[in-house]
């Protein structure tokens, strides 16, 4: 393995992490913990008590718990936005004429800017709902590049990966068909459970199951996705793992892990709906989404590499 497929891969599973981090900061309410940025009450190092803060900050307003779960998902973010940096220059270096390692490499890295200047925002509009859903969106697109990109590295260096499989042509649009929908879901499900953090403020003492309801169609949107989700990706598991067609190895382990996680979806969303909306089953749900994205991304690679291949 080669230094560039090494930070890819680390760049992606750190990412992956800060996006487990980053729900953790919203569950907990942490998302103001630091009311300034870059700094945290104007030091670089978060208070550890009250005399430590600026005379200008109202001692109510800091939570030392709170603080240092805001100030340690900066830290770990631009940990990860230096994996990225490095990640682009290994690939300059050794891939630079791969036209489809060096887009997604590139672009990964000015979202991965991107991502830096929307945390700022995102503390001087006070967890504007809008900046919420699209530092999601730009994380979630970030593991998805970064993941093609280190598989295209790896069919480069074993050139006959997907030399005996046979995929249909058509399969590329019902890859990128699921991918669309699940992040689609992905952002309607962030967007419900904003929703539901305004009601509940507002209404502190009504039931979870009334909130879900108080939702309207947005919640049964979701549902339709998720039976949409479900439908194709039973479909692709059925045509790459039982029909007697050739699939590679990793295709049939992808698709049966997808699978395998869409179950677990299903049961935590009716545990979510049923019995109470727990913060906790909530991070879950979206960062196992996040899973079933960047499984769609290797299968998309697996299938590119099998038509290029089969020429």
């Amino acid at each position: 393995m080669n230094l560039f497929r090494f930070f890819a891969y680390l760049s992606t599973g750190m990412t992956y992490l800060l996006i487990f981090i980053g729900g953790l900061v919203r569950v907990s309410g942490a998302g103001m913990g630091c009311p300034d940025w870059p700094k945290c009450f104007g030091r670089w190092i978060p208070p550890t008590n009250v005399g430590q803060l600026p005379d200008y900050i109202d001692p109510s307003k800091f939570n030392i718990v709170l603080a240092w779960i805001e100030y340690s998902n900066r830290l770990f973010g631009a940990l990860v936005g230096v994996t990225i940096t490095l990640t682009m220059v290994f690939m300059f270096k050794d891939y630079r004429n791969e036209i489809r390692i060096r887009n997604a490499v590139i672009l990964a890295f000015l979202l991965t800017l991107v991502e830096g200047w929307l945390g700022a925002v995102l503390v001087k509009t006070v967890l504007n709902p809008v900046t919420i859903t699209l530092h999601l969106l730009f994380a979630l697109i970030i593991v998805m590049l970064l993941i093609y990109a280190s598989q295209e590295a790896y069919h480069l260096e074993n050139p006959h990966s997907e030399k005996k499989s046979d995929y249909p042509p058509y399969l590329g649009k019902v890859f990128a068909i699921l991918a669309g929908v699940l992040l689609i879901e992905v952002i309607l499900g962030t967007e419900i459970r904003g929703g539901l953090e305004m009601i509940r403020k507002e209404n502190p003492v009504i039931e979870s199951t009334f909130l879900l309801k108080m939702l309207g169609p947005f919640k049964y949107l979701h549902t339709i996705l998720g039976i949409l989700i479900t439908f194709i990706s039973g479909y692709l598991w059925f045509y790459l793992v039982k029909k007697p067609r050739f699939s590679s190895s990793l295709m049939i382990q992808t698709s049966s892990t997808i699978l395998l996680l869409i179950l677990v979806q299903i049961i935590s969303g009716e545990i979510l709906v049923f019995l109470k909306v727990i913060p906790l089953i909530q991070l879950f749900h979206l960062w196992i989404a996040s899973w079933i994205l960047g499984l769609v991304s290797i299968q998309y690679s697996l299938w590119k590499k099998s038509q290029v291949t089969n020429e």
